[in-house]
């Protein structure tokens, strides 16, 4: 019988792609983004604007980093999640 696993096992370094969804028009969230990769010393760290919702309110924005551990990945998750205006990150 085989053990299931709930969760994948992540292999570090890794090449992290997300999503910011923000209160539009949210100009401030590249600085910001930027910011927070500058000084985790993220490389390959990429913000660029995304989608407007529908009906103008949120604005989603497409991150990328290289990750070189799991503690470093939550930390920038907790540091995304803190920009003001954010409501989600995926």
């Amino acid at each position: 019988m085989h053990q299931l696993h709930t969760e994948q096992q992540l292999q570090f370094p890794l090449l992290w792609h997300g999503r910011l969804l923000t209160v539009a028009p949210g100009d401030g969230v590249p600085m910001a983004v930027e910011q927070i990769y500058a000084g985790m010393q993220l490389g390959a760290g990429v913000v660029k604007r995304g989608q407007l919702s529908s009906s103008g309110k949120y604005q989603s924005w497409e991150l990328q980093a290289q990750l070189p551990d799991r503690a470093t990945m939550l930390a920038l998750f907790t540091a995304l999640e803190a920009i003001p205006g954010v409501k989600m990150l995926l």
